[in-house]
């Protein structure tokens, strides 16, 4: 009997084993069920999500294409400040803020009207020269110079000869070309101080009369400008001066120079520390160099040109546009030398600037604007005379300051 029992629990113990892998079949089967429905699922989502991504591509793709090709034909106010100004006085865009000039004095506003500082003088012509958020000014034929930026007064540089010309850098030194009976000197001060600290003489025998000079923004090169006559011919010569530590194993700092037979050359600047550009009556130049400039560009040109505005990134040079229907074009040049864009229009300008979201073309009662693809954004008539217009960061919203008003416009 105990042999009998002993194979009934046998039979028991295999029965239940195979009942037992019976059962993991099952879950394996179960387990096999779940994971596809689990990637199933995972793939559902996953191209539910690619779709939601296509569509906000496409959504994206035709908002962006709408605002590339919408044009604004008109603007309202959507902020106004009342603002007092002296009479006869001007106004410019010192980065983002509104500074104001006059036979008077100087101060400087916020976009609200508020003044940021003020500043009395007496000037009978007053001059002003910028770079980044630093202003100079200056009376032809005085000798005081007043050095500012967006915060405040700098300094006063007293000179001891006339002025003739001027510059400054973002950090507040100023370069001025000082006249006497027959030497011309070139002065460099420091804006806080007012004390010089460098200079050099010129003789129209030698280099010549200078008749534009410009400093780079850290103070460091000075770019001139001379003009002579050599056997009934006019010639110019532009001068590079290093007053960094290059500079002092130089002769009077003077580190590069090119000669330009033939031609007047009255605007020499620069664009960035180590890029200068200048216009001449038959060509444009350009120039590259931290420590001696070297010529990076040369391009004649056949026509008159009627105005040269620029800003750190760009150069615009205006024509007659004599061959087309229109009366003005300007040609836009990069850092490099090279035409980034040309623009014909018939509306006459009082100031073309360059902004990141566009070209602004205005006088005092009309503009025009023009992304940097060359279509035409805005055409419009101002309510009130502009005396100044400040770009704000997108092309549909800017500030345009009135004769008693500074105002946000929103273009529609």
């Amino acid at each position: 009997m105990a042999e009998i029992k002993d194979f009934n629990r046998n039979q028991y113990l295999l029965k239940g084993g195979k009942e037992k892998k019976g059962k993991e079949k099952e879950n394996d089967s179960d387990k096999k069920t779940m994971d596809n429905m689990l990637a199933r699922h995972r793939q559902v989502k996953l191209y539910s999500v690619l779709a939601v991504l296509a569509l906000a591509a496409v959504v994206a793709a035709g908002s962006y294409i709408n605002w590339k090709n919408k044009v604004y034909i008109d603007y309202e106010v959507i902020q106004q400040s009342e603002w007092v100004r002296a009479s006869e006085s001007k106004s410019i865009n010192l980065k983002g803020t509104l500074f104001t000039y006059s036979n008077d004095g100087m101060n400087c506003t916020d976009l609200r009207g508020k003044t940021i500082w003020n500043q009395t003088y007496e000037m009978q012509n007053p001059e002003i020269r910028t770079c980044g958020r630093t202003v100079a000014v200056g009376d032809y034929n005085g000798r005081r110079i007043y050095v500012a930026n967006t915060q405040g007064m700098i300094g006063t540089v007293e000179t001891t000869m006339p002025i003739r010309d001027f510059c400054v850098s973002a950090n507040g030194v100023v370069a001025a070309v000082l006249d006497d009976s027959t030497v011309t000197s070139i002065y460099l001060y420091n804006g806080v101080t007012g004390e010089s600290f460098a200079d050099f003489k010129t003789r129209m025998s030698n280099s010549g009369y200078p008749i534009a000079v410009d400093i780079s923004s850290d103070g460091s090169l000075v770019a001139v400008s001379y003009i002579k006559v050599e056997k009934g011919k006019m010639v110019s010569n532009i001068g590079f001066y290093n007053f960094s530590a290059v500079g002092q194993n130089y002769t009077d700092n003077f580190v590069s120079g090119y000669v330009y037979p033939e031609a007047v050359i009255p605007i020499v600047h620069f664009m960035e520390n180590d890029t200068v550009f200048a216009v001449a009556d038959n060509r444009q130049m350009f120039f590259r160099g931290r420590q001696k400039p070297e010529s990076l560009s040369e391009t004649m040109i056949s026509e008159e040109v009627q105005s040269v505005f620029y800003d750190e990134n760009h150069v615009g040079l205006v024509f007659y546009n004599t061959a087309a229907e229109t009366t003005y074009r300007v040609e836009i040049y990069d850092t490099n030398g090279k035409k980034v864009n040309e623009i014909a229009f018939d509306m006459e300008y009082k100031e073309i600037l360059f902004d990141a979201a566009g070209i602004i073309i205005y006088n005092d009662s009309e503009c025009l604007i023009y992304d940097w693809s060359g279509k035409m954004k805005y055409q419009g008539i101002f309510e009130e005379r502009i005396m100044c217009f400040i770009p704000g960061k997108n092309i549909s919203r800017h500030t345009i300051v009135t004769e008693d008003a500074i105002q946000t416009i929103q273009l529609q």
